[in-house]
């Protein structure tokens, strides 16, 4: 069995097409299809079928490709015996919290193109429910999110500091009372997707409280939503980091009540019984330095 149609076989699964894969390899799409075509010859079953555009795993290939990620991690491991002594090599892919990833992950990133100039990186941004998935499954190497009761009996997981998520608004909101129950605001909360941590949170909290709002603005990107926020379309809640300037420059304000202000902890995790390469070593390094050393914020 050639090692590299397992490798193909993964970034097929990762990158969720042959042609995405053939470019992520540098093959042509014509090697991906033989590629792929030996292995399931070997193995004597079909591994993916095309639903729309996408190429998925039939239930064959859900089965081999928890083994074909662990065959592919044993080989790199040898490999890196041989490379003893040297900068770590290879690809690490880290799935990160977008909060993370925008206001804290710049510097752990410059600093690890730095030390790892021969490490291909990939950083993708994912919700805190997507990640935890992609670790366990092989997708990633190293996830970085926020806690969703991340099933600790699959996952190796390590806090990386704690950060205070508070309800945001510009200056002129005029629905600044979120403490008092039972009331109908007319107000817009400007949020992202429902699996959202934050999201769920204040959802959880206003329907306790019994606060009801007009509308929910749905967005998918961070800064997005606080421009919205500043233009007065509503308000959000979102970590204190995340607007850090526009807090100290008074173009957003912090609304109090019992929600704002509650520490959401960072965590840091990776699959349970796997090899750390020397790239995972050194970017846990540096996510120790930038976040656990960072305290609250």
């Amino acid at each position: 069995m050639e090692l590299k149609n397992l490798r193909t076989f993964q970034t097929v699964v990762d990158q969720g097409s042959y042609q995405r894969a053939a470019e992520r390899l540098g093959y042509t799409q014509s090697t991906i299809t033989v590629q792929i075509q030996q292995l399931e010859e070997e193995l004597g079953v079909p591994l993916f079928e095309r639903v729309g555009r996408r190429m998925a795993l039939t239930e064959a290939g859900e089965r081999i490709l928890p083994q074909a990620r662990e065959l592919l991690e044993a080989a790199d491991r040898l490999l890196e015996c041989g490379r003893s002594g040297r900068v770590p090599t290879g690809t690490l892919r880290v799935d990160m919290a977008e909060t993370l990833l925008c206001y804290r992950m710049q510097p752990v990133i410059r600093a690890f193109r730095e030390r790892a100039p021969q490490v291909r990186l990939i950083v993708r941004s994912c919700n805190c429910m997507q990640i935890p998935q992609g670790v366990r499954t092989g997708a990633c190497d190293l996830g970085v999110g926020y806690d969703m009761d991340w099933n600790r009996e699959a996952l190796e997981v390590e806090s990386m500091g704690s950060y205070d998520i508070v309800l945001l608004a510009s200056p002129g909101f005029t629905e600044p009372d979120f403490t008092t129950p039972g009331r109908r605001k007319a107000a817009s909360l400007v949020t992202d997707e429902p699996d959202s941590i934050f999201r769920r949170r204040l959802e959880a909290y206003l329907r306790q409280r019994a606060i009801e709002l007009d509308v929910t603005l749905e967005l998918w990107s961070i800064e997005t939503i606080k421009r919205c926020v500043m233009s007065n379309l509503g308000f959000t809640y979102l970590p204190r980091f995340v607007a850090a300037e526009e807090l100290a420059d008074g173009r957003l304000v912090e609304l109090e009540a019992p929600i704002s202000g509650v520490p959401a902890p960072a965590l840091c995790a990776w699959r349970k019984g796997r090899w750390i390469t020397p790239a995972m070593e050194l970017f846990l390094g540096l996510l120790r330095e930038a976040l656990a050393e960072g305290g609250k914020a």
